[in-house]
């Protein structure tokens, strides 16, 4: 076997679905709330439907180059002018969503946790640790979220379905509503959060068995799905769509309604937010990296321990600039619009190019 395809599928879905259940998980139900009401949970699993419809057409792509990643052969496909500009927009996507993350973090930090700790010690500690992290190769990458994943999975699963044994079901009725331009909004603001699924352009060149991205892919984003699905779940279940359109953080509050036994765990919530912040780190560690990565190929640099130092001051900045948690979300969103934009084209471009391609490749054979 060759020695640097040591990535395993399961290792593989590890790094997709700990990227993708990040900061998002305090926020989510309001928004779902916002746009289906009593139906958000509708609208949180159309919002999984089309993750794995887009992942599907980013996976199948590279694994069919399983020995480049995707930087490399979208030179052959559309050029190395267009590949370049197109890499630039990417990386300017992943340094502003770094960033953003960092800010939210940072926000949440500050108003549960350090609560007379500057907001910017507290992004900047979380960015240094992981630019000192993304100086590992991508092995060692991968064995960092294949450790943390079960750290992050098993304990919010578990306080989440305690917290669903206090929900009123009336709270969820009617589930299924006529689809509106406000339904399909959410449900694509939705499919925002597992735009980070983006690293397995990274992972496929590593992997023992490239044709297998698929599947990794599809598992980790089912699984982390459902642990958004449940999350809207009981946030509505609990509280209902009204007024979880007015928690800011409806998942923590959730938490704080959960318990075990009489008396004996009563400050789940605090269990809850170190996983948080468990969960932030992996997510924000892989679009880190990718960033890095992707700086590293832009500018032909060895390998990616000098970019990834070169970009802390950047997404540092970018973390600055929200003057408040709204403008955070609303930025975060806007941002979330124009990756999605900007993927679907330069994928379409992609296709496109490698089905015109093939059939004279084999013509020629």
């Amino acid at each position: 076997m060759n020695a640097t395809r040591q990535i395993t599928t399961l290792r593989t879905a590890a790094v997709i679905g700990s990227t993708i259940i990040g900061v998002g998980i305090l926020s989510f139900p309001r928004y779902m709330a916002a746009t289906g009401g009593s139906s958000a949970p509708f609208v949180a699993f159309s919002g999984i439907v089309i993750s794995i419809a887009c992942f599907w057409l980013l996976a199948s792509l590279c694994r069919r180059f399983p020995r480049e990643s995707l930087f490399v052969f979208s030179r052959r496909l559309i050029g190395k002018p267009l590949s370049f500009v197109f890499a630039v927009l990417i990386l300017l996507i992943f340094v502003l969503l770094t960033g953003l993350t960092a800010r939210q973090f940072g926000d949440v930090a500050t108003t549960v946790l350090f609560k007379k700790t500057p907001i910017e010690a507290t992004v900047f500690l979380m960015l240094l640790i992981c630019q000192l992290s993304s100086r590992r190769d991508v092995i060692k990458f991968t064995y960092i979220h294949f450790f943390y994943l079960p750290l992050i999975i098993g304990p919010i699963l578990f306080i989440t379905l305690i917290s669903m044994r206090n929900m009123d079901l009336l709270n969820l009725q009617p589930v299924l509503v006529m689809p509106s331009a406000a339904f399909w909004r959410g449900a694509v603001e939705a499919s925002f959060l597992f735009q980070s699924s983006f690293i397995i352009v990274l992972l496929v060149p590593f992997m023992q068995k490239p044709k297998q991205a698929v599947r990794a892919g599809v598992l980790a984003i089912a699984v982390a799905g459902i642990i958004y699905l449940l999350i809207v779940v009981a946030a509505i279940g609990l509280f209902g769509s009204e007024e979880t359109k007015l928690l800011i953080y409806p998942t923590l509050e959730s938490a704080r309604s959960a318990a075990v036994g009489e008396g004996f765990l009563e400050r789940l919530d605090a269990i809850f937010i170190v996983l948080w912040v468990i969960s932030v780190f992996t997510t924000l560690y892989s679009t880190y990296y990718l960033a890095a990565c992707l700086l590293q190929q832009v500018f032909a640099f060895r390998d990616q321990r000098i970019s990834s130092t070169l970009i802390l001051p950047f997404t540092f900045v970018m973390a600055a600039f929200p003057a408040n948690v709204f403008e955070t979300y609303t930025w975060s969103l806007a941002l979330g619009a124009a990756s999605m934009i900007l993927l679907s084209v330069y994928l379409f471009l992609l296709w496109s190019m490698y089905l015109i391609r093939r059939p004279r490749k084999r013509g020629a054979a």
